[in-house]
């Protein structure tokens, strides 16, 4: 049986591809309902919290000035760029899981397809609430996890401080994006140096804790700079901060909110019940997940499930490596278990 990297590639860059080309039309469909649609936040005139998430809307209105494009056009370009980096990203990094590495091609394939299913699941929902830092905010999540990620091992002194460098970066354009998802993806790693053993971190626990650090309070002061200084004025309109209540009490937005944390909450179940955590890495993004929800459900509307969106995203290769663990019983520890897959499949 041939492996499935190639077709897999071809159909994630379908699944991308297919996504951003709604996304563009929701784009355009809005700005023809109202040319000005954006300006807002390009003028500095828009209600808060929007007004603080300005690095995608900026980006794009210097991409469609210098390149004679309209402002609907550069925030595709910049949406696609994000996806596509962002799959491949997570792709690979599902590839060099160990799971995926001791599977037979038969579970190979099935983990291929289990990622496909979970991507367009969840880019299904990016025009639901559309926003331009959805995508964006997936990209720098993802390729945080990489750069955490001991899967992609440092191959020198400069390496590592390559990565830390790269952390740092990401942490303060994320800051620009949208600060709330890189201030939890960074707790949730300092929670996993503090609970987890190093296995699965390309830094080892105390560098990564002491970076993570230093990126939460980076976005943190960008929130608070963004927020005192350069916006004062914005004001969070007609909307509550909090949104707790009307959470609770709203059937449509409980609807979409169900049907989207599926995935996410058998993960959620599939860890707890096995007792089995993952490697450093992918628990701090999981531990990250959990804080961001509470944020989310406290001060979010929950129908808007694009807020939990790039979370969603970047837990995929984890939530394929359960399924398989979970449905085909691989074990990524024992390699007997694994010839025995093998053999009953065959």
């Amino acid at each position: 049986m041939r492996e499935p990297n190639k077709v897999a590639r071809l159909l994630l860059a379908v699944v991308v591809g297919s996504s951003v080309f709604a996304d563009y039309w929701e784009y355009s469909r809005q700005y023809h309902a109202n040319p000005d649609i954006w300006m807002d936040v390009l003028r500095g005139t828009a209600d808060a919290p929007q007004q603080y998430r300005i690095g995608v809307p900026k980006a794009a209105d210097f991409i469609a000035r210098h390149a004679h494009l309209g402002l609907r056009h550069a925030l595709t370009f910049i949406d696609l760029f994000s996806a596509a980096v962002a799959v491949i990203l997570l792709y690979v990094l599902f590839e060099r899981s160990d799971t995926y590495r001791r599977a037979s091609n038969a579970v190979r394939w099935m983990g291929a397809a289990s990622f496909l299913f979970l991507l367009h699941l969840y880019l299904s929902w990016v025009t639901w609430y559309q926003r331009p830092e959805t995508l964006a905010s997936a990209l720098t999540l993802a390729a945080t996890l990489v750069l955490a990620s001991s899967r992609f091992p440092p191959t020198s002194a400069a390496g590592g401080s390559g990565r830390v460098l790269g952390m740092l970066a990401l942490a303060a354009i994320q800051g620009f994006i949208r600060a709330d998802i890189a201030f939890a993806a960074h707790i949730g790693l300092v929670l996993a140096c503090l609970v987890s053993p190093a296995q699965g971190l390309a830094l080892g626990r105390k560098l990564q804790a002491a970076t993570s650090v230093i990126a939460l309070l980076l976005a943190g002061g960008i929130q608070f700079y963004l927020m005192h200084l350069v916006y004062p004025h914005a004001a969070y309109g007609k909307s509550g901060v909090i949104e707790v209540g009307r959470n609770l009490t709203n059937p449509v937005g409980i609807l979409a909110f169900v049907l989207f944390m599926i995935p996410c909450a058998w993960l959620a179940s599939q860890v707890a019940a096995t007792r089995k955590l993952p490697d450093a890495a992918n628990l701090g993004l999981l531990l990250g997940a959990a804080v961001y929800f509470l944020m989310w459900f406290a001060v979010g509307r929950i129908e808007e499930v694009r807020i939990f969106l790039p979370y969603a995203v970047a837990l995929i290769p984890l939530t394929v490596e359960y399924a398989i663990r979970h449905f085909i019983h691989v074990d990524s520890g024992q390699a007997d278990k694994m010839q025995m897959v093998d053999s009953h499949i065959s």
